[in-house]
């Protein structure tokens, strides 16, 4: 384990100075190999290099910091280690997509990159896909069960146990059919998981459900971060990883905190095959504060 704790040093160090020179001898130095086995087994662990998990992260603390100070783009831009305001704008679209300007905007997504951290297995330097939200108040309809650890073990079982047509299949409670019909499109759409109050509830808007004995939850009006997968994936592998991702990596190094224990999955769905394999995605919001 001394291992891991030097190479959590050596990412420690690169973060204490983003803002300055990173010392590449003084990384290696810290996690007790030369500078070339240190470089080449980060970038094989983290599947990027040294260099570009660097820039990544000065990115994503510029980013933070045009959302959340009033500091000219061109001192956020010279603060980590770019010469000038064109060259640090054309760094920041290839990385965020849009220019520091729009970055200001907290609505506006991001790609941010949390720090690396070493354990058996690596944890961050992954990109998520993330935005801050003010949304309204949300009514949706479905079903609910009880959380409490012991009768379903973990969040993915108790998911699973739910959305399966193999078990209790919430979803065909809320709409009609089954997800293997082409020809019903009542799955079709956004669809809620919703963790609050030791419960874990599958829900729709009204609109799209086909039960009136359906319980009615409120998505509280308010602030959220939002992450968002990329397209394609699974479900069941696909929160695992996000939730991983936000409150191993991007919480404890946010500006935010959570507020209240709500989390919210979001489903974008297709019953159509192709689009299911190739459109479908996910989204989890968590409402937050400034820390």
């Amino acid at each position: 384990m001394d291992m891991l704790k030097q190479l959590n040093s050596a990412v420690m160090y690169i973060e204490s100075n983003l803002c300055d020179e990173v010392d590449l001898d003084a990384v290696a130095r810290i996690a007790c190999v030369n500078k070339d086995s240190f470089t080449r087994f980060f970038s094989y662990m983290t599947g990027m290099t040294l260099n570009e998990y660097i820039r990544r992260r000065r990115l994503t603390l510029a980013a933070y910091e045009l959302q959340n100070s009033n500091s000219k783009v061109i001192d956020i831009a010279v603060k980590y280690g770019w010469d000038s305001a064109d060259a640090f704008t054309k760094a920041f679209i290839r990385q965020h997509g849009i220019t520091p300007t729009l970055a200001r905007n907290s609505h506006e997504s991001l790609k941010i990159y949390p720090p690396a951290s070493f354990y058996i297995m690596i944890k961050g330097a992954k990109e998520m896909d993330f935005r801050i939200i003010d949304t309204p108040q949300t009514e949706v309809y479905g079903v609910s069960k009880l959380f409490d650890g012991q009768g379903y073990k973990t969040r993915e079982e108790l998911r699973h146990i739910m959305w399966s047509e193999e078990c209790d299949f919430v979803p065909g409670q809320i709409c009609e059919g089954c997800w293997n019909q082409p020809s019903n499109h009542s799955y079709d759409g956004v669809w809620y998981g919703i963790w609050q109050d030791g419960k874990y509830t599958i829900a729709r808007a009204k609109a799209d459900t086909k039960n009136d004995a359906l319980e009615k939850h409120i998505i509280l009006s308010g602030t959220y971060a939002a992450f968002k997968t990329e397209c394609g994936g699974l479900a069941w592998e696909e929160f695992p990883k996000l939730f991983e991702l936000i409150f191993d990596s991007w919480l404890p190094n946010s500006e935010y905190k959570q507020k209240g224990n709500l989390i919210v999955e979001i489903y974008h769905l297709w019953t159509d095959y192709d689009m299911r394999n190739k459109n479908r995605y996910y989204e989890v919001w968590i409402p937050v504060e400034k820390k």
